[in-house]
């Protein structure tokens, strides 16, 4: 699972880079940030790697002096990793530390800890990541009838063969994956799809090959195991 986590570059946080990061990649992890590419306004490089990450914890922090209403400022390219990150459909843990302003711009419905104890914070890092790695387990559908599986068969090294499936979860499509078509029992073909979104979601499969030979299967419960494909004309 690969984690970016968003804090402020300076002392006080460093306690993030020094003990907190390392917690997340002893959680089986691969994390990246960017704090090599530090700046007020997001680079396209911190842009890719929230894209290419599973999910984005962000820690807000204090910041600055405090207000005349008692209140401390936060990091603002940390709201922008994090709203970011939840605009591209990612998990999204937002850590705010007690005292930080509630109306600096931050999303209201994101997961939230409020904090001012840090191991309260490892212990709820560790609920989130794992709650999150259990979305991110794979399955495998057989894919029916033998009238499918004779006629994609042959043309299974084929460039043109391309297998797409995508989830329906709470009124929202999520966007279209890629998988391969494997040999899943003696006879049968099948696929393996990843990032489950949760286990009532429905899921859609769509392959298409030379010739315009192309099946699909309309959206079904994750929770079946043999699929039944029909030949689109």
């Amino acid at each position: 699972m690969k984690v970016f986590v968003g804090f402020g570059y300076n002392d006080n946080d460093n306690w993030i880079s020094e003990i907190i990061i390392p917690f997340i990649e002893e959680l089986g992890c691969e994390v990246s940030t960017g704090e090599d590419m530090q700046g007020e306004q997001l680079s396209v490089g911190v842009k890719d790697r929230i894209s290419n990450s599973d999910a984005c914890i962000g820690f807000l922090t204090r910041r600055g002096p405090v207000d005349a209403n008692g209140h401390y400022s936060t990091h603002r390219w940390v709201i922008e990793e994090l709203t970011l990150a939840l605009g591209l459909d990612k998990a999204v843990f937002e850590i705010r530390e007690n005292g930080v302003n509630t109306q600096n711009g931050i999303l209201g419905h994101l997961q939230r800890l409020d904090f001012d104890d840090r191991t309260k914070v490892m212990l709820e890092i560790a609920k989130f990541i794992s709650k999150e790695k259990s979305k991110l387990t794979h399955k495998a559908f057989i894919l029916l009838p033998s009238d499918f599986t004779d006629e994609i068969k042959p043309h299974l090294n084929s460039r043109d063969t391309k297998c797409l499936y995508r989830f329906l979860y709470k009124g929202k499509f999520y966007e279209e994956e890629e998988t391969k078509l494997e040999k899943l029992r003696q006879r049968e073909l099948g696929i393996i799809v990843r990032k489950i979104p949760s286990e009532e979601a429905q899921i859609d499969i769509k392959i298409t090959g030379p010739n315009g030979i192309t099946w699909s299967s309309g959206f079904f419960s994750i929770g079946l195991m043999d699929v039944q494909l029909q030949k689109e004309n």
